[in-house]
C-alpha cells in the first residue's frame, strides 16, 4: 500500500479545503498514459483512502493502489513527490 507521510496527509487536506471541496470530496490518484495524475473525486466501492484528521484525503483505486504499493507519497518544499524504492530498500 501506498505510504502517505504526515506532512503529505496535510497538504493534502489544506489544498481541499482551500479549494472549498466538500467533505465527500478527495483527491484521486488515477493513471494515465505513462504515470500519474490528481483529480478531486468523491470515493468509491473498492478504493483504498488516507485520512487526515477524520477526513478522506487520498483515494486510490484497484489498480493505482497495486501500481504505487511500494511508494511513498511525501512533501518536499511545498510540493507533493512520489517516491519510488530503490532496488534493495
Amino acid at each position: 500500500m501506498l505510504t502517505v507521510t504526515e506532512a503529505a496527509s496535510a497538504n493534502l487536506a489544506q489544498m481541499i479545503k482551500q479549494q472549498g471541496a466538500p467533505e465527500d470530496i478527495a483527491v484521486r490518484f488515477v493513471y494515465e498514459g505513462h504515470g500519474v495524475a490528481s483529480h478531486r473525486d468523491s470515493q468509491r466501492a473498492g478504493d483504498t483512502a488516507s485520512q487526515h484528521e477524520a477526513r478522506t484525503v487520498l483515494l486510490l483505486d484497484a489498480q493505482v493502489s497495486k501500481l504505487l504499493a511500494a511508494d511513498r507519497l511525501d512533501l518536499v518544499g511545498a510540493k507533493l513527490a512520489l517516491k519510488c524504492p530503490k532496488e534493495g530498500e
